[in-house]
């Protein structure tokens, strides 16, 4: 009996806090303080064209970098593009999508060997063409920031 009269007492404190005024005469908690924010990154917000990085390696060999300037001998200076780690979504058409789902264009392949309709094959291999080259161009553009020409 006891323990529930405990439970019910936290219960009512937790929900009494929406309702209790603070010192700012608001509620000390709302709904709007378990919404994630986004105060950090804001939408739309623009990334510096270039960002200078200094490496150096210490007398143990281990390398390190920095974007603030060190005095240290032996620095490198690079030049790397601030998106270098942002990848521009891949966006799909709503209209080729639209126009699969009316055509429901049907294989004479048999079930299990592919579940692409064979005249969309040669498009889904550009498409996935393009993305390897775009993953070979980031994978240049990192190796090429962390020194592994």
């Amino acid at each position: 009996m006891v323990v529930k009269i405990l439970v019910l007492f936290v219960i009512l404190a937790g929900i009494g806090l929406f309702f209790l005024k603070g010192p700012n005469d608001e509620p000390f908690l709302t709904a709007s303080d378990f919404m994630p924010t986004t105060d950090k990154v804001e939408i739309g917000q623009q990334h510096p064209e270039t960002v200078t990085i200094y490496k150096w390696q210490d007398e143990d060999g281990v390398w390190h970098f920095s974007n603030e300037p060190v005095e240290v001998d032996g620095v490198e200076t690079m030049e790397v593009d601030g998106d270098i780690n942002i990848i521009p979504a891949v966006t799909a058409s709503t209209l080729k999508s639209k126009r699969r789902l009316e055509s429901k264009a049907y294989s004479t392949i048999p079930d299990g060997l592919t579940s692409v309709a064979p005249e969309k094959i040669a498009e889904m291999m550009e498409a996935a063409n393009n993305l390897q080259e775009t993953i070979d161009t980031r994978k240049a553009s990192v190796d090429k920031a962390v020194g592994k020409d």
